[in-house]
């Protein structure tokens, strides 16, 4: 299980890397690192990470990542985490947070990752060939999988230190084969190619943390970008389902999922089967349905449901029509706290402000769904990778609210 690597400053090959590996199995063991050992390391996008991460593995301990400059509160909890002990097995403890709140720590298996890395190969065709760009930080399951994957195939990965859409736009021009990207990211590289389609040998544009918008995906068919939606998390070490590369139907699916996993709903939520989840059955916290061809259509993320006056609200569903105006480019949907209500639904969106909001919304939209108040802003926060940051939009939504509360007063 070995990679080869490139990055700015030189090339491994395949012997090279191997030595890498055990020189690194060497050093951590001489520092007392055995089975079972949960081994926390600041994580930054270089050969270094690499080589330990792989190392850690093989030796059947458990890797943690930090942010490469963890604030003293993250440290924290990455000290208290490391504190606790991983059950036989383990070889993955990732903090995680998703787009609302707390961390949480979430481990996972040696077959984990190799039931998810042996799903992702045959779905992408994934093989020795490939050069795999990663330009995604290493302490969250979507640039350590992409170094797993590789490893079990066998193929090489080219490491950026960062994203930068030139610098990635640059590179894919000279040989890589596959990326991954999550929809902000791509959005950033197809503004900079300015309608310059992605060279033949690009072949999967892996596209996942966040829901496409029915524009980026048009977007792709314009310039038939091989792209490839996906749709996991980190507690399933990573790909649930995925589409094959190119299939840009404007169907709201993410495809079958991988080989050797089932998916059923359950009151409305999403659960997963198979050895990629966690005891062999995890019930999601997304909402969706399975269609008539089997495929996944994600209906909701995570735990961002608003529940107002006793209805239930899907952010996702308001989010879709407020993008349908014209000017609207970008929406979020959050829930406020309400003292009558429970909940009560709020808008940020981005665009071009206009008074033909309110009856858009009237039209299109029963009363409980439609949002309290909308907030025209410059931009919504998102976090490193991407996702919307719902945590920041509710606290903002909190405090907008109390001012507006004081202004009546």
């Amino acid at each position: 299980m070995t990679l080869a690597l490139e990055t700015a400053e030189r090339h491994w090959s395949l012997a090279e890397a191997e030595t890498a590996i055990n020189e690194r199995m060497v050093s951590l063991q001489s520092r007392g690192v055995i089975r079972g050992s949960v081994v926390c390391v600041p994580a930054e996008l270089n050969a270094d990470t690499v080589w330990t991460f792989l190392a850690v593995v093989r030796l059947g301990a458990v890797f943690m990542p930090t942010p490469p400059n963890p604030t003293s509160h993250q440290q924290a909890m990455f000290d208290q985490n490391q504190a606790v002990p991983a059950s036989e097995g383990t070889c993955l403890r990732l903090l995680t947070s998703g787009t609302t709140g707390t961390p949480k720590r979430v481990d996972l298996s040696i077959t984990q990752l190799n039931a998810s890395a042996d799903g992702s190969i045959k779905r992408l065709g994934h093989s020795a060939n490939d050069t795999w760009l990663c330009c995604l930080p290493f302490h969250h399951i979507g640039g350590l999988s992409i170094l797993y994957r590789s490893s079990r195939a066998h193929s090489t990965v080219r490491l950026l230190d960062r994203f930068d859409s030139e610098s990635v736009n640059a590179a894919i021009e000279t040989g890589v084969t596959i990326i991954s990207v999550v929809p902000t990211m791509l959005e950033r590289m197809l503004e900079a190619r300015n309608g310059t389609p992605f060279p033949t040998q690009l072949r999967v544009i892996l596209v996942g943390g966040a829901p496409m918008t029915g524009a980026l995906l048009d977007r792709c068919r314009t310039i038939n970008a091989p792209i490839a939606m996906t749709w996991g998390m980190t507690e399933t070490a990573s790909q649930i389902a995925t589409r094959v590369p190119g299939d840009l139907r404007p169907d709201r699916d993410v495809g079958l999922p991988l080989d050797g996993v089932q998916v059923s709903v359950e009151n409305g939520r999403l659960v997963v089967q198979g050895p990629i989840a966690p005891g062999g059955r995890y019930v999601t916290a997304d909402r969706g349905r399975i269609d008539e061809h089997g495929r996944i259509v994600v209906e909701g993320r995570g735990t961002a449901l608003i529940i107002s006056g006793g209805e239930n609200i899907d952010p996702t569903r308001v989010e879709q029509c407020l993008l349908g105006h014209p000017n609207i480019a970008e929406a979020c949907v959050v829930g406020r706290q309400d003292p009558r209500w429970g909940q009560r639904p709020v808008a940020f969106v981005v665009g071009t402000q206009t008074d033909s909001i309110p009856q858009w919304i009237r039209n299109e939209l029963p009363p409980h769904e439609r949002p309290a108040e909308i907030h025209w802003v410059d931009t919504l926060p998102r976090t490193e990778l991407g996702k919307l940051n719902r945590a920041a939009l509710i606290h903002q939504a909190q405090s907008l609210h109390g001012l507006m509360e004081l202004d009546r007063d």
